[in-house]
């Protein structure tokens, strides 16, 4: 299983920097927790631990790493913290380069403080690492205003304009920017837009007011300062609206159970995110972590439940969609199973253990030519995926194709030398094909034994004997096979014990004894 989230069934890499000095970690650990509230004290000081033991750890994570600072930076932040906030996304970034997050949450907390150059900055970073971080155009804008740079507001806040959730509070400030210029015109052309857009932001009839009155409108000037109000107009800002709700409870339940879930304390997890619910039933990140550890903790038809009601709430979230999918792919539910693996695909199509998944269970449904280029798929997106390349060949046996399945497992040696799994299967098709051409005896044996060598087991003691069977050494795979069987017995294998056993009797009768 993956996708908790954001973390525990995956988690995202860039080189960790130099060691953080002792000025560092006392910035980001030194605010005063004891005015807060026993329970807001003992998270936060929870979150301070998982942020010095991922730096304590032999070999820190990066990515766990800029997580930590993140998460503690965002509690800093909804309390009020701002300096120790901003050195904790600073020192996310250093772990974590590509994360928009931090450059983005540095600007709000530089803002906060007031530091405007510093935030415009950061902001401007957040930009040129992603332009899906478009809200960071408005704060961008807003602070050029500020600071009496109309102009420089204009360049950054005029692209805002062609996206749909942005460009009410793009019109806004556009508006603003006309008004310091003086250019009555574009100011009631771009504040009319703002307020027809979201009327209950009565806070623009002043400044429209003024427009108005410089144009020499005094009608229309008197009619919108009779409706100034206090009702400002801000665009959606999912990252700094988490902040906000971190005072509230659930975020910070969040944010604890997640910490847990990183340190395998699956349990204090499940009860972290059972506390985030029971703030805010509605909230789907709690139910989708909630079912992640309860699936960790074995607990498969609890979290099952947790997903599906996930769904119900947000049919599109692909987190619950592959979570569910991975649960029910080993049951009887595996029609279901592949419609929400469809439906994670339909988001994110580029995924390779997603594809591999999707490739299972069309195999299990056999329908292995659906299945093949399934697994072809999933091979190139994750040339590593050894149970990819192990699928996509015991398809090819199942449709008879041996020559090819034999080709696949050879390449897939090529590309992961160490797979245990590729050269058993190898070991195997070659000691046993239907279709003898693709047999090798003796590079079976050397596959074989080398398995058993690394890990002794019922199917690889099986598998040497098979081979050994293969090239003639009849009275060597009957012993093998009694090896075989004797493990089967210890470990409460009847039904293999008794299948081994009939196939020792052929080996006993001598050569040839070939399967």
């Amino acid at each position: 299983m993956k996708r908790v989230a954001g973390w525990a069934l995956t988690l995202l890499l860039v080189a960790i920097g130099a060691p953080m000095r002792a000025a560092e970690e006392a910035s980001v650990l030194s605010p005063d927790l004891s005015g807060l509230e026993p329970v807001v004290s003992e998270q936060i000081g929870q979150i301070q631990r998982a942020l010095t033991d991922q730096l304590a750890s032999p070999e820190p994570k990066p990515l766990e790493v800029a997580a930590a600072y993140g998460d503690l930076g965002q509690v800093y932040l909804a309390y009020g913290w701002n300096d120790a906030a901003a050195d904790c996304f600073r020192l996310a970034a250093k772990s974590d380069d590509r994360d928009v997050s931090w450059p983005y949450l540095l600007g709000a907390a530089e803002q906060a403080a007031g530091r405007l150059d510093p935030a415009a900055e950061a902001f401007r970073h957040a930009l040129d690492l992603s332009p899906a971080a478009g809200v960071a155009a408005i704060h961008l804008g807003e602070i050029r205003l500020l600071q009496g740079r109309p102009e420089e507001a204009e360049s950054v806040l005029k692209p805002a304009l062609g996206v749909a959730s942005l460009s009410p509070a793009a019109h806004s400030l556009l508006g603003q920017t006309a008004l310091a210029r003086h250019d009555w015109p574009a100011a009631i052309e771009h504040l009319e837009a703002a307020l027809a857009a979201v009327p209950d932001a009565n806070r623009l009839h002043h400044p429209l007011a003024l427009a108005y009155r410089g144009k020499g409108e005094m009608a229309k000037a008197e009619q919108h300062l009779a409706l100034a109000g206090q009702v400002g107009l801000k665009p959606p800002d999912p990252l700094l609206d988490a902040v906000t709700g971190l005072r509230a409870g659930e975020r910070l339940a969040l944010m604890s159970g997640r910490t847990a879930a990183r340190a395998g304390r699956f349990a204090d997890a499940a009860k972290e995110f059972e506390r985030a619910l029971a703030t805010r039933p509605e909230s789907v990140e709690a139910r989708v972590n909630l079912g992640s550890m309860l699936a960790n903790l074995g607990d498969r038809a609890a979290a099952v439940e947790q997903f599906r009601e996930a769904l119900k709430r947000d049919p599109n979230n692909a987190t619950a969609h592959f979570n569910l999918a991975s649960l029910l792919a080993a049951g009887p539910e595996r029609q279901e199973a592949l419609a929400h693996v469809e439906a994670y695909l339909a988001a994110r199509p580029e995924d390779g253990e997603a594809r591999r998944l999707r490739a299972q269970l069309l195999r299990d449904a056999s329908r292995l030519d659906d299945a093949l280029p399934e697994y072809a798929r999933a091979v190139e997106l994750a040339p590593g995926d050894e149970t990819a390349r192990l699928g996509e060949a015991e398809a090819l046996v199942r449709l008879a194709r041996y020559a090819e399945a034999r080709g696949k497992l050879e390449e897939g040696l090529r590309q992961i030398p160490g797979s245990g799994f590729l050269s058993h299967a190898l070991a195997r098709l070659l000691a046993a094909c239907p279709d003898r051409s693709v047999r090798d005896g003796k590079r079976a044996l050397e596959l074989a034994v080398a398995v058993w060598n690394a890990q002794p087991a019922v199917g690889h003691a099986e598998t040497v004997a098979l081979a050994l069977a293969e090239t003639g050494q009849c009275d060597q795979a009957v012993e093998w096979q009694q090896k075989a069987i004797e493990a089967a017995r210890a470990e409460g294998l009847d039904a293999k014990e008794k299948e081994l056993a009939e196939k020792l009797a052929v080996y006993a009768k001598g050569a040839p004894c070939r399967p």
